[in-house]
């Protein structure tokens, strides 16, 4: 061997084959400069150019077999040329190598002996050089591009202008295709050629190269695999899963296969990942999927027949005192404003602080009768006295608490990861009932976690006597929409079908955001295909019109999954005068705009268009798609802060609000601001960033913030 590196390997029948060879040129781990889900910049980094075959990847001239039993070398080949990994596989007898532009050749699996070499010009006029690879749309220079049954060899992939076909018995040409940035699935009945963006798939005769039909395009670079019934790739957003039986495509919304991996098929599951990535997605990391129960066809009534538990007397509860200028809701209200009709003081002073969660993640405070309820990741739900801090009670559920609860009629309501909602009577943190949204109880891990396939995870919504929650993760494994009598938890109605509002392409709604009440209906972040999905307060009719495509436009991270990426918010405030107090943070924490008071919009000027992504902060400092005329902001903050939580007084036009410098979350703080003018009025900094919503103000002006270390603080106005 010219060296000590393993270029390829191969196992078969007790036996590892391997390519080894120089050592190759020596690549520097490139740090991230990005923060968010999306984390390196195409390039033909160091050693991807393959421009030297004594150090390219993957290049060597011995070939050999190890017995893995006596761990002794059965054969050995070596050859003058260098053979490329990226073209070496294996059939039932022969090893298949090349060495580009020079010659294809078969190795003996059982004897090393060299069975035959073609340097045919028509052979090595059809393969030409390797082209240049390394880009978002032709995929990975280091990817494979050879493939052999025990006929033919293949040539696709990244590198290739051309498909080309050979005999696995000799080399010589068979056919070509005129593209060749194809991804291959040999199947019985074709050669599955999963095309580049802007084209057409196609399915090929073995013999002649024939197109015996089409099929969607994949999305750029990423390898396609397929299974007995279906071939998958990637879509532009998400994954398409191309039933071969009947070739029509169905579209798997939050994921996308990894580039250099695909859909691995194995132990009777399906698996994604690990992948993190910017494009159009819900979900990232590993993920494993099973076959599909077919209980989640049944009907609403009979998925719900056994799913509400009652405990004692629902009917009478402790009275609790609420009220209207207390902070009953996450984020103030059920349209999550933000908004306060209590005017915020000039400055402020710690009262107490305490600890509600140690280990984790504590949710966002709501308080109402002089108390402030928290909840966590644990599983805990508190109250504390308002005044004082001192623990008034406690209760513990067996499964995290992403959102904080509703307060309404002397009771709590939350949503939790256990995929039931939570009912209690506040003053006492008695439980009163709980009711299984989802389909049934069945628990998954989800990042070190047991969460429930239906977790109520965008928390819940209230609107007079009823109760609103969602119960879900995916749209494949079925959204679940139930409207609850808030006294008895008894179903008022209920959607259970609109995780499949496309049955051409299967696609539907997601659970990734949390719930509201807008403009009459009940909202949520959709997932991919549907930005927000819409619900009938009434029926619970999904409004949304279904969309028949196989892409994703829209990205998520929703914050109980992601929190580290999904807690800044964006702000839209109007003040006294009509100007409008505005911030703009991007779903994944990566892209944000300054904190700004915009003039007054004067007659029929439009209110700019900015999807919840925040996809339109990227294009505009991209300098795309800015608006041509851009009245200047009244002011601008310059310090480049970023915020996980506001609490805005429309009674004196001032702003609380919890964040960081970007890029320095240690140097948090809780800052109060003139909207008028954009000084700060008070600023304390604080050992950790606010989470996600984190700020909360009573009818009394007690201000409380829960931070992403535990603590939950109380603050009083000392001057007006």
């Amino acid at each position: 061997s010219d060296g000590p590196v393993w270029k390829w390997m191969g196992l078969r029948d007790g036996i590892l084959y391997a390519l080894v060879g120089n050592r190759e040129v020596q690549v520097e781990t490139l740090k991230s400069q990005r923060r968010g889900l999306g984390h390196w910049p195409w390039d033909v980094w160091k050693g991807h150019e393959f421009a030297d075959p004594n150090t390219s990847f993957g290049f060597g001239r011995t070939l050999l077999a190890i017995d893995t039993k006596t761990k002794l070398p059965v054969w050995h080949y070596r050859d003058e040329a260098f053979l490329d990994a990226r073209a070496i596989c294996m059939n039932e007898d022969t090893i298949i190598c090349y060495a580009p532009e020079k010659f294809l050749a078969g190795i003996d699996r059982l004897t090393g002996r060299l069975l035959w070499k073609n340097t045919d010009a028509d052979l090595l006029g059809a393969l030409g050089p390797n082209a240049r690879a390394q880009h978002y749309i032709t995929g990975y220079a280091t990817t494979s591009y050879l493939k052999c049954d025990a006929e033919r060899v293949y040539f696709a992939g990244p590198q290739r202008e051309v498909m080309v076909v050979a005999s696995a018995r000799d080399g010589h040409l068979l056919w070509t295709h005129p593209t060749g940035n194809l991804q291959l699935v040999l199947r019985q009945d074709g050669v599955y050629a999963a095309g580049p963006q802007n084209t057409n798939g196609a399915r090929l005769d073995y013999e002649t190269g024939a197109v015996l039909g089409e099929f969607p395009a994949r999305r750029a670079c990423t390898r396609a695999t397929g299974g007995v019934d279906s071939i998958f790739f990637r879509a532009s957003g998400g994954t398409v899963r191309l039933m071969t039986g009947t070739n029509t495509a169905q579209h798997v919304a939050p994921m996308r296969p990894p580039c250099q991996d695909g859909v691995l098929i194995s132990n009777g599951q399906f698996y994604w990942g690990p992948w993190m990535c910017g494009c159009q997605l819900s979900l990232y990391g590993n993920i494993a999927c099973a076959p599909a129960d077919e209980a989640l066809l049944e009907d609403a009534a009979t998925l719900y027949r056994t799913a509400l538990t009652t405990h004692g007397d629902r009917w009478q509860v402790a009275p609790l005192g609420a009220d209207p200028n207390d902070w009953l809701r996450y984020r103030g209200d059920d349209q999550r404003s933000d908004n306060t009709r209590r005017p915020l003081p000039g400055t402020a002073e710690m009262k107490w602080k305490t600890v509600t969660a140690k280990n984790d993640l504590p949710t966002a405070p709501v308080a109402a009768g002089g108390l402030v309820f928290v909840g966590d990741r644990t599983g805990r739900l508190r109250a504390w006295n308002a005044d004082t801090g001192e623990l008034v009670w406690q209760t513990l559920l067996s499964t995290a608490i992403w959102y904080p609860p509703a307060i309404s009629q002397d009771r709590l309501f939350l949503g939790a990861a256990d995929g039931k909602v939570h009912a209690f009577e506040a003053k006492t943190g008695r439980p009163l009932w709980s009711f299984r949204t989802g389909p049934r109880e069945r628990l998954i891990p989800v990042f070190g976690r047991l969460v429930s396939s239906w977790p109520v995870a965008g928390g819940v919504a209230v609107a007079g006597d009823t109760v609103y929650a969602a119960a879900g993760i995916t749209h494949y494994d079925g959204t679940f929409v139930v409207a609850l009598d808030a006294a008895t938890g008894r179903l008022k109605a209920a959607n259970t079908s609109s995780g499949t509002l496309s049955s051409e392409v299967d696609n539907g709604i997601s659970l990734q955001g949390n719930l509201s009440l807008q403009n009459g209906e009940l909202q949520f972040l959709g997932g991919g295909v549907y930005e927000t999905a819409r619900y009938d307060l009434e029926t619970l009719a999904c409004r949304n019109e279904p969309v028949v495509q196989i892409t994703s436009s829209y990205r998520t991270a929703f914050y109980p999954y992601y929190p580290e990426y999904g807690k800044y918010l964006s702000l839209s405030q109007s003040c006294s005068d009509g100007s409008v107090l505005t911030h703009d943070a991007n779903y994944e924490g990566l892209y944000f705009n300054n904190l700004a008071l915009e003039e007054p919009r004067k007659g029929a000027a439009p209110t700019p268009v900015k999807d919840a992504a925040g996809e339109f902060i990227r294009q505009q400092q991209n300098r795309r798609n800015a608006p041509a005329e851009k009245v200047p902001p009244r002011w601008q903050d310059g310090q480049d802060r970023r915020f996980t939580s506001f609490l805005f007084s429309k009674a004196n036009d001032r702003l609380l609000a919890a964040g960081h410098p970007d890029g320095k979350p240690e140097e948090a703080f809780l800052v109060i601001l003139d909207a008028k003018d954009g000084h700060d009025l008070w600023l304390e900094k604080l050992p950790v960033p606010a989470v996600t919503g984190g700020t909360a103000m009573d009818h009394a002006g007690r201000i409380f913030v829960t931070l992403e270390n535990g603590e939950l603080r109380c603050y009083r106005g000392i001057s007006p």
